[in-house]
């Protein structure tokens, strides 16, 4: 009996779904457990690395698996283009349906309040989801 050496899920062979994939990490559900390890912690840090000025420039290249933005809102005051890359076309649906503002797509906005809740001017809050679109 020959087995599979290799255990692991390859994503662009298995089939990867983008949308349950954030709302199992990302969502703003109570019952999420992955809330801190998620959400919380990377926008502290990230929101803590970028208001120290060691990032910035004029062009950021984001590159993740799935279809999150989370950390786009710390970084879009600090760059003036973002280009994302998605290895997956679902991936890049899901993204495009958020961008364009269409029904169903995934609620940022938990973010966005997670943002001011971390101590960012909350004025400046109202634009950034806008600005990451």
């Amino acid at each position: 009996m020959m087995m599979d050496s290799c255990p692991y899920k390859r994503y662009h062979e298995d089939g990867y779904d983008s949308r349950q994939c954030l709302e199992h990490y990302f969502s703003d559900k109570s019952d999420m457990v992955f809330a801190e390890d998620a959400l919380i912690f990377p926008i502290e840090n990230l929101i803590k690395t970028f208001t120290e000025g060691h990032i910035k420039g004029d062009i950021l290249i984001d590159l993740n698996i799935t279809s999150m933005v989370h950390h786009l809102f710390a970084a879009c005051e600090f760059f003036n283009h973002i280009i994302v890359l998605k290895a997956r076309d679902r991936c890049i649906m899901e993204l495009k349906r958020w961008v364009d503002s269409r029904t169903g797509a995934f609620d940022w906005s938990h973010v966005t309040r997670l943002h001011a809740d971390i101590g960012e001017c909350s004025d400046l809050l109202q634009d950034k989801e806008g600005k990451v679109r």
